[in-house]
């Protein structure tokens, strides 16, 4: 009857260790994300008065409602991300201004958030990701 005990503990402890190794590498796996890949998506300031979309293949666009501007007329940009984790957008904007480089710092960027600042207009963005 000892015996049977002292199995039916192991057999639980090792099946313990192996379900939380699991979940730890998952969890590992998430975080392996580049902010290259982490930035794909749509991202929406809380208030939802501006949108910024980045695809894959470094091109975006964004436009605020707030000012009465829908995604169809969106400002379109090319983005890159250096080993530095530094955001670049080149801004092409529709209302004629031209073509304007924007030099953004990281602060947060992760599956649901994502924070940066501007370098050129000293200010910060946080937005949320939109499914």
């Amino acid at each position: 009857m000892k015996k049977l005990a002292l199995l039916l503990v192991a057999a639980f402890i090792v099946t313990l260790f192996t379900v939380s190794c699991s979940k730890k590498k998952d969890d590992n796996a998430a975080s392996s994300k580049t902010y290259s890949e982490l930035i794909v998506g749509r991202w929406k300031t809380v208030d939802g008065g501006h949108y910024e979309v980045y695809e894959a293949n470094g091109t975006g666009h964004m436009w605020d409602p707030a000012d009465d501007v829908q995604e169809d007329e969106a400002d379109t940009f090319t983005w890159s991300i250096d080993s530095n984790n530094k955001l670049t957008q080149i801004v092409t904007y529709q209302s004629g201004a031209g073509v304007i480089p924007q030099y953004c710092n990281i602060l947060i960027l992760n599956e649901t958030t994502l924070k940066y600042n501007n370098n050129g207009w000293r200010a910060e963005y946080t937005l949320t990701r939109v499914n």
